[in-house]
């Protein structure tokens, strides 16, 4: 399964044929905006189908459907984001950005909610395989210094920030097993949050 964004119909209709699918963020259409204001407002359904097609006056006109998926940003539950907007607790807006989409060419199997569940968590996966990757890169950048102790030095505080995350990692993901929610928690992360922390101190 690719997890580019494809965003063409041509190339949905080949990567098809060649008995592939595709799983990408959605991009902001004026039309997903739209399915996701019906899902905050009672009226639509988290699982929706959406239809890519070629630029009118081509030579050859392509069709591909896809399935729209709502989910929740880290922190946050699609029944809570709804839950929320409908006790007038937050805006329509507001509500809007607390939810995003991602859409696949692969049919539902199964019971839908579940499938849209695990097809969630293999988006979440790779995307967390893809942050990671890019956290590796900027922990292995080199050094700008020439002196050795100071190439020294910032190796040193590399290595502490990184076991540092590794650690807070471990014990977060601890804590999420007795309370039962998943939140991946990256690098990037970690370091924000000693950023904050330096700064109040």
């Amino acid at each position: 399964m690719f997890d580019r964004e494809f965003y063409q119909a041509e190339l949905l209709d080949e990567i098809k044929a060649m008995k592939s699918d595709v799983l990408m963020p959605a991009k902001s259409y004026k039309r997903i905006k739209k399915m996701i204001e019906e899902y905050i407002e009672g009226t639509g359904k988290r699982i929706r189908r959406y239809t890519f097609s070629s630029a009118p006056g081509g030579k050859d006109q392509f069709s591909q459907n896809v399935y729209l998926i709502l989910n929740a940003k880290k922190g946050h539950s699609l029944i809570e984001v709804k839950r929320d907007f409908q006790n007038g607790k937050i805006s329509l807006d507001d509500a809007t950005k607390l939810i995003y989409a991602i859409m696949t060419t692969q049919k539902p199997r199964g019971q839908t909610s579940s499938w849209a569940s695990r097809t969630s968590r293999l988006y979440r996966k790779r995307w967390n395989i893809e942050t990671g990757f890019s956290d590796l890169n900027r922990m292995g950048r080199r050094w700008k210094s020439k002196y050795d102790n100071t190439r020294y030095l910032d190796l040193l505080v590399r290595m502490l920030l990184y076991n540092s995350w590794k650690i807070n990692r471990a014990y977060l993901k601890k804590q999420q097993k007795k309370s039962k929610k998943n939140q991946p928690w990256t690098l990037q992360d970690n370091q924000d949050v000693l950023v904050e922390t330096f700064l109040e101190a």
